[in-house]
């Protein structure tokens, strides 16, 4: 126990300016830019924002309201724009993207694949010309062997269709179909999917009329492009999906002639596939939202008798177990695995309490809900971020709407940090950047819409913990009606503050501070002496 605060102590301490900052008013006035796409590249922070469909711009920001600019081209000077998500790829310390250059000569504006080299911005492809259509994008994209193999998402006739396209690095003039798998009218595409790299090779999913949806692998050659398994044998899909990378070993779900849909592994060698337990003998396990956390897999699967419930594997027939049933009475469809400490946070419904916030340590006794966040409803967690050593994320309590919450992994330390007082701040797309948390939300009472803001949490040193060499401790810590201070120097007045930075409580130097009056919840601890300020976390169950 005694642990377990110190652990609390040292990683849980809010500064009393933790805060929201509006970056920029990007699209001014009660207008949406609605930030989204957040990608973190050579000391700034791209993504994309605008305002009335489709005039959707990508823009880069160093954390200043001046230094929030449209991203343009180093040769034409124009602003990009990206009307349906950009897709960013980091290969070689330069950043690869697709975006639509404004002010073009083309009618329709064509998809580019651009690179950013620090601040340069040059276009290195259009994809309409190798895939007929102005629409086509820079999807999924993979590197391997000095090429970017990526699906184009939509193509129009002649063929190929949508089928795994490659660009050149060494000559990036070069470029074009890898191989029409699926040869034909445009409509019979083999729609490439899920490219994950090996050392044997590149392993995707693909569909042609003769195997149906099957794994095939590349080694970024025309003639190196071959299906690699026909895990459901004739024109039937094995459909594989759910990719990860599991040692040497790439991990995944297929549904299999005879074994039904279990989950599978291959080192990409001719010949390997391995079943990596059949986890419903009678049928489909439907292995779903696996996740490779720090080695081991967690899932989402059915035995045939306990519904999709969570489970773990470390790629061996002997390691996959069922963690534990979270809801009896049906499904609790376990996903957004997330390893923050030692534990894994995640995503359950136990069918009693809706979507709710849980943890595992990979056993059944240590995997419980962490807080019933919304108590008439599900909260549906989601955008799990670890920044200043907490776990952040969205959620809505049902009266709120969807804000910011924080946890320490306990029900009295997860708690909401509100933007929006007066309504839902529509919270997404979380990311650390410069030491802050970086978001899209609506802040109702600034009359700005949805924007893109900064949440500040200053982390405490160590030297926050003592005051010129002298120790001050708080216990207990976890508590409910009071505390008590240890220390070396004489304090003045201590001052406990939201996590929203309000002043809450003021009291002077005494034995035992009473805290009765407070509501449940972490608060930050303000301990004033002669000597200077320390501040600690309190957490009142």
């Amino acid at each position: 126990m005694k642990k377990l605060l110190l652990i609390t102590t040292l990683c849980c301490a809010f500064s009393v300016n933790a805060q929201f900052r509006l970056v920029k008013d990007i699209n001014v006035g009660i207008n949406n830019s609605s930030p989204s796409d957040f990608y973190n590249y050579s000391g700034r922070l791209y993504f994309t924002a605008g305002g009335t469909y489709p005039n959707r711009y990508l823009f880069s920001t160093d954390g200043t309201e001046l230094g929030t600019t449209w991203i343009q081209t180093s040769n034409y000077n124009q602003s990009l724009q990206n009307i349906s998500g950009v897709n960013w790829y980091e290969y070689n310390s330069e950043l690869y993207f697709d975006a639509t250059i404004i002010g073009s000569s083309s009618q329709y504006y064509p998809y580019y694949v651009c690179k950013l080299n620090n601040s340069n911005v040059s276009t290195i492809l259009n994809i309409e010309t190798i895939s007929g259509d102005y629409r086509s994008k820079f999807t999924q994209a993979i590197s391997y062997n000095d090429k970017l193999i990526f699906n184009s998402l939509t193509a129009l006739s002649p063929s190929p269709g949508v089928e795994p396209y490659f660009i050149n690095l060494l000559n990036t003039s070069n470029n074009g179909v890898l191989l029409d798998i699926n040869p034909g009218a445009y409509y019979n595409h083999s729609d490439p999917k899920y490219f994950t790299a090996l050392s044997s090779g590149v392993i995707f999913s693909a569909y042609d009329q003769t195997n149906g949806r099957e794994l095939w692998k590349t080694d970024g050659t025309t003639g190196g492009t071959v299906l690699f398994q026909d895990i459901n044998s004739g024109a039937g899909d094995s459909n594989p999906d759910n990719f990860n990378v599991l040692g040497s070993q790439l991990t995944f779900a297929a549904t299999h002639t005879t074994l039904g849909r279990e989950l599978f592994k291959t080192n990409g060698n001719t010949g390997n596939l391995v079943l990596i337990k059949d986890i419903n003998t009678s049928g489909n396990s439907n292995p779903t939202n696996v996740k490779n956390v720090n080695g081991t897999l967690y899932f989402s699967a059915d035995n045939g008798s306990v519904g999709q419930e969570l489970w773990k594997s470390n790629g061996l027939n002997s390691g996959t177990t069922l963690v534990k049933d979270i809801n009896p009475s049906g499904n609790s469809n376990p996903s957004k695995f997330f390893q923050f400490g030692t534990d894994i946070y995640f995503i359950a419904d136990d069918g009693v309490n809706g979507v709710e916030l849980w943890k595992t340590d990979g056993s059944p006794v240590g995997t419980d809900m962490v807080k019933d966040i919304n108590s008439t409803g599900s909260s549906s967690p989601n955008y799990f971020t670890e920044y200043n050593g907490r776990l952040y994320f969205t959620a809505s309590d049902g009266v709120n709407g969807t804000e910011l919450w924080v946890t320490d992994g306990t029900a009295a330390g997860t708690v909401m940090i509100e933007l929006n007082p007066n309504g839902d701040a529509f919270l997404s797309n979380l990311i650390v950047f410069n030491n802050e948390l970086y978001l899209s939300g609506n802040d109702s009472v600034s009359g700005i819409g949805q924007e893109l803001w900064a949440f500040n949490d200053a982390a405490l040193s160590a030297n926050d913990f003592q005051l010129n060499g002298k120790s001050i401790s708080l216990y207990p810590n976890p508590t409910k009606d009071a505390f008590q201070l240890q220390t070396e120097i004489e304090v003045i007045t201590v001052e406990i503050y939201s996590l929203q930075g309000q002043l809450v409580k003021t009291l002077p130097s005494q034995l035992q501070y009473i805290i009765s009056d407070l509501a449940k919840g972490m608060y930050l601890v303000k301990i004033n002496s002669n000597e200077g300020s320390v501040n600690k976390t309190l957490i009142i169950e």
